[in-house]
């Protein structure tokens, strides 16, 4: 059980890595596009959506969580279709905490793990949720056109 613990580890440090470097890379060369940040985007999405499914067919997670985790990107996609920026200071940080409670529980699988990986995913979705509705808005009324 460990060596696979040890090898899921190593494989989630280079998955990081890479894609650490892939952004950096693409901003220090200015080769940034849409369709990449939605690229990259989608391939963080099913790589940890992948893991939770796992997890929980172990029985470490309830369904409920992957709907949040689905929820969280389609929140992502819908937000980031209509409005080009939008100041979402927890969104970007939802995915980091995905990936921590991922490292979590592959080394600590206990009951208190899981409840506190449920929770403060929970709560930075809630969060991440609010600040895009109130970014959307102020979007939507500095866009609107004044009829006066």
């Amino acid at each position: 059980m460990t060596g696979n613990v040890t090898l899921c580890l190593i494989l989630l440090t280079f998955s990081a890595a890479t894609d650490f470097f892939d952004g950096y890379l693409a901003r220090r060369l200015k080769v940034t596009s849409r369709l990449g940040g939605y690229y990259d985007a989608t391939t963080d999405f099913v790589l940890v959506f992948g893991i939770f499914v796992i997890f929980s067919v172990k029985g470490y997670y309830p369904i409920w969580l992957l709907i949040f985790i689905s929820a969280l990107f389609v929140q992502f996609l819908v937000t980031s279709l209509y409005a080009k920026k939008l100041y979402d200071p927890v969104g970007k940080y939802a995915g980091s905490a995905l990936y921590i409670g991922i490292v979590l529980t592959l080394i600590f699988p206990v009951q208190a793990i899981f409840s506190f990986v449920e929770f403060a995913f929970l709560g930075f979705f809630l969060v991440s949720l609010g600040s895009r509705i109130v970014s959307l808005a102020r979007t939507t009324i500095r866009s609107t056109p004044k009829l006066i």
